[in-house]
């Protein structure tokens, strides 16, 4: 059986706080922390905007699906998922399978303002940034919402949701 109290995946839209609120967790409950965006580029030497200039979404798809098979086989982890890897289904699968799911959702609104200067997100160009980001939470909520545990993250106090996600976390019975 395995423990997911020991191995943790974040979920939720870019701009939900999965890799600050990840750090901080991995920290005070003593796991490492993995953040499969960082891994995707570590590994490849190359930032993710210019992976999807040059190579196109459904490289990176299948990149991410990689990194993130790698740290699921690990004993002990916190994990915050690229935004969209959820939407993957042998991701989505494996991540359930292997860890405590947690969704950090966060109000559209908010999402723009902390996206609105953030020129680095691939699917977010354009003029209607708010148009976009409603879009692509749209899209994947169904996926989303099926996480162990949902925490609403729509305070910029990081302290105050890993607090939350620990105490829910002792809570849970998975």
């Amino acid at each position: 059986m395995i423990n997911k109290l020991t191995k943790i995946s974040l979920t939720g839209m870019m701009g939900s706080g999965k890799t600050s609120i990840g750090k901080m967790l991995a920290k005070k409950i003593n796991l490492p922390f993995y953040d499969s965006d960082k891994g995707i580029e570590d590994k490849l030497k190359i930032k993710i905007s210019e992976i999807f200039e040059t190579y196109g979404e459904s490289w990176f798809r299948e990149q991410e699906e990689k990194i993130c098979k790698d740290i699921l086989k690990k004993e002990k982890f916190v994990l915050a998922l690229g935004g969209g890897a959820i939407i993957n289904k042998e991701i989505r699968d494996n991540v359930v399978k292997n860890s405590l799911l947690i969704y950090l959702k966060t109000d559209e609104n908010i999402l723009f303002e902390r996206l609105k200067k953030d020129k680095s997100r691939p699917l977010l160009k354009g003029s209607n940034l708010k148009k976009q980001i409603n879009g692509i939470l749209r899209d994947r909520e169904k996926f989303y919402s099926k996480s162990n545990i949902v925490i609403e993250n729509n305070v910029n106090d990081i302290e105050t949701v890993v607090e939350e996600i620990m105490s829910l976390v002792k809570k849970s019975k998975l």
